[in-house]
């Protein structure tokens, strides 16, 4: 019990940290498992910007995708970065409530060369699994990168920035992080 309460203490400091709602933990904790046995046609990331904010040109954010066999032997690591492509909405769409006024979504969602990279990452994980000899398991890290997005002018640096996620389209989208396009970068050069 003592160590569940640390575990807990631990999520909802980092959460307060890092701009990540704590009603969405439970959610984030499960998203590895999610990953691997979602339709890549499915995986969506929103951002609800201010609607003054344009991406940089070839700016997108990257699906993160660690995988790391515990036996060497077992599976191939994987360590790969996914760019995901653009649409823009002003209103309600996908199940993403309308944006208030002065706000957009910019959604984007995975080409088919990503699906495609995705379920063959899925099907090393579902291959490995299957094997007899396959006793260890492994780490499996996921995260979206969109420091490259935040590069905006001065005047948007302090604005509202909120990343939305979305793994299965029955499940809709829930909020993993809020902060400002300041916050965003400092978070990314922090991880170089």
């Amino acid at each position: 019990m003592k160590r569940l309460f640390l575990v807990f203490l631990l999520c909802t400091t980092l959460a307060a940290c890092t701009g990540v709602p704590l009603r969405s933990l439970p959610r984030l904790m499960q998203l590895p498992g999610q990953l691997l046995d979602a339709n890549p046609a499915d995986f969506m990331v929103a951002l609800q910007v201010d609607a003054r904010f344009v991406p940089p040109p070839g700016a997108v954010p990257m699906l993160a995708i660690e995988l790391t066999p515990r036996d060497p032997a077992a599976f191939q690591a994987v360590n790969k970065k996914l760019p995901l492509q653009l649409a823009v909405a002003s209103a309600a769409t996908l199940g993403l409530e309308a944006p208030p006024l002065g706000r957009r979504w910019l959604i984007y969602s995975l080409p088919a060369a990503t699906q495609t990279e995705l379920q063959r990452i899925q099907a090393t994980v579902r291959q490995a699994k299957a094997n007899p000899s396959y006793k260890s398991g492994g780490n499996l890290g996921v995260g979206v990168e969109q420091g490259s997005l935040a590069e905006t002018a001065p005047a948007l640096a302090n604005t509202r920035w909120e990343t939305w996620l979305q793994t299965q389209k029955a499940d809709g989208f829930f909020e993993v992080w809020s902060g400002t396009p300041a916050q965003l970068q400092q978070l990314a050069r922090k991880d170089k």
